[in-house]
């Protein structure tokens, strides 16, 4: 749940990335597996300098049988492996839906929101792939923070429905399938406005504050605890990042990770869980930077994922934990310089997986 793209740092970079499309760290949760067969395949993006609007496509977990989608940004696979959202700006178009659902397995997509109003970028698929959270960010210059938000997507009534306005950054769902999930979200949009985590059902009931420190952001739901960063502010500089654990119910809250963080970065963000909670994958970013890192829980050593001794996109992490899944080539260009490759956790040779490829969702 990883865009292979420019950003600079902190919570600057987390709404820019909303407005194009781009990174949004913390954005989706790998868990186990969920009971019952199902199709493990991956989402990607290609494009190239002829031809620059991304294109969605999907293919089996090996690669095999690629089909092509349709346009779109930031795609992400449902746990079921049958849908693949994606957002709609950034792909040449300026008028029309702001986000696609489209079937996996090919054919004719669902459509919803409006590009004239707010863009759309799919955040997390609740277990049961009935719900996917959406973040909205509003076109408008006037009442910006009010029309953005946090949108739920009924996939079988077909309704969008926002359930929090603000600034969003990250939602994830519950694991148990109780179609809970968790969000950060601010009521302002400068870099020092206050952030804190929310938990409410996936109807919008039930919502309530889990956080008061106002600095709380980019929420993974593991099977035990939610990971999630805790920022410093910095003067004249990106905020820091360091991950931290915490109960939905109270209790436990503890730092995970102690990296160190240079200028013009902020650190880690989560992105999701090995399905026993002892494997976090997360992402380094800044200004410039999207790494992927692995994380130890509960000792918080931290490892950044490198191949042929370069950094990579950290796109998703296997419910056993032992595989990530990852895009390597640059920050900047097209897909074309891209790879989508998987590699061991605690490192070891890589696997091609589909080259000239980017942004890389998977359900394994």
């Amino acid at each position: 749940m990883l865009a292979a793209m420019s950003l600079p740092g902190g919570r600057r970079a987390v709404l820019a990335a909303a407005v194009l499309l781009a990174l949004v760290a913390g954005a989706q949760a790998a868990v186990a597996r969920q009971d019952g067969p199902r199709p493990s395949r991956i989402a990607f993006v290609t494009s190239s300098a002829a031809h620059p609007d991304p294109q969605v496509w999907s293919a089996l977990v090996d690669g095999a049988e690629p089909r092509l989608l349709g346009p779109g940004q930031q795609p992400l696979l449902a746990p079921d492996g049958q849908s693949v959202a994606a957002g709609l700006f950034g792909t040449g178009m300026e008028k029309g839906p702001s986000l696609a659902l489209y079937p996996a397995s090919g054919g004719s997509p669902r459509s919803f929101g409006n590009l004239s109003r707010q863009s759309a970028t799919a955040l997390a698929w609740s277990p049961d792939s009935r719900y996917l959270a959406v973040m909205l960010v509003s076109t408008a210059v006037k009442g910006f923070v009010k029309k953005s938000g946090l949108a739920i997507l009924d996939t079988t009534t077909g309704s969008l429905r926002t359930i929090a306005a603000g600034i969003v950054y990250g939602a994830s769902f519950a694991p148990d399938g109780a179609d809970r999930l968790v969000f950060g979200l601010a009521h302002g949009q400068s870099l020092a406005a206050p952030v804190n985590l929310y938990v409410a059902e996936a109807s919008g009931a039930g919502l309530k504050r889990l956080t008061r420190d106002g600095r709380s952001l980019d929420p993974v739901w593991g099977p035990k605890l939610i990971a999630y960063d805790r920022e410093r502010l910095r003067r004249n500089d990106a905020p820091v990042y360091q991950i931290w654990l915490r109960r939905d119910g109270g209790g436990i809250v503890r730092r995970l990770t102690s990296i160190r963080v240079r200028s013009l970065v902020s650190g880690l963000t989560p992105i999701g869980f090995s399905g026993n909670g002892s494997r976090l994958l997360a992402e380094f970013v800044g200004q410039d930077t999207s790494e992927a890192w692995t994380v130890q829980v509960p000792s918080g050593r931290a490892r950044r994922v490198t191949v042929n001794r370069r950094p990579v996109v950290g796109g998703g992490i296997s419910g056993d934990g032992s595989i990530l899944l990852v895009a390597e080539g640059g920050l900047e260009g097209p897909a074309s310089g891209d790879n989508v490759v998987t590699v061991p956790f605690g490192g070891g040779a890589p696997k091609l997986v589909i080259a000239h490829a980017a942004q890389p969702s998977w359900n394994e």
